[in-house]
């Protein structure tokens, strides 16, 4: 069982790693770094195929964000796959009954799930506080960033906007960032007892 437990926190410290790397290559590209340089190059080289993929998958609409749906997929797999690497390990050595294997796997399944959830909340109340300043500077809608925000967030606010009084300055997305405070802090509790139902 301890080279199983090793071999987990090996998975997960390569996962960890590589979202970091992921959060190295958002930063470069914001400074447009010099390609041919070494290290720039190799980030690149591991994190941009699967940019690419999650690009493809997603609708054009939504390609601006394949870096961080990238990302979330990877800190799942930090999340869920040592867990099942323990989990599986254990049962295959008699430590843990069948049916306690597929249920802590399941477990470990809504877990990462929940996380990935109240992270995209996370990911909406920031669009949101965005979006804001955006209406109060008016930036161009033909920039890709900003229709691609528009986007995500405009079926949230519409029918926010329905209850709003109208004002010179739309406070909907402020509203839509206050309940997607709330919403996570409902989700993050739903987080406490799957993550204290965990049996390995």
């Amino acid at each position: 069982m301890e080279q199983i437990v090793t071999f987990s926190i090996l998975v997960e410290w390569v996962l960890r790693i590589y979202s970091w790397v992921h959060i190295a290559a958002f930063l470069l590209s914001w400074i447009n770094a010099d390609p041919n340089n070494q290290i720039v190059y190799w980030i690149n080289r591991v994190t941009i195929p699967m940019w690419n993929w999650v690009r493809y998958k997603l609708p054009q609409n939504l390609s601006a964000f394949a870096p961080i749906m990238a990302l979330l997929l990877v800190i799942f797999g930090e999340i869920v796959l040592p867990g099942i690497v323990r989990t599986v390990g254990a049962s295959i050595i008699n430590d843990m009954a069948l049916d306690d294997s597929l249920f802590n796997i399941v477990r470990y399944l809504a877990y990462g799930g929940l996380y990935i959830f109240s992270s995209i909340i996370w990911f909406v109340f920031i669009l949101s506080v965005l979006w804001f300043v955006f209406t109060l500077v008016n930036p161009p809608l033909n920039n890709p960033f900003v229709r691609a925000i528009w986007f995500l967030v405009d079926p949230l606010i519409t029918p926010i906007q329905r209850y709003l009084p109208r004002s010179r300055i739309d406070f909907s997305p402020l509203v839509l960032a206050i309940l997607a405070l709330i919403f996570r802090s409902l989700v993050e509790r739903l987080m406490i007892p799957v993550q204290s139902g965990l049996l390995i």
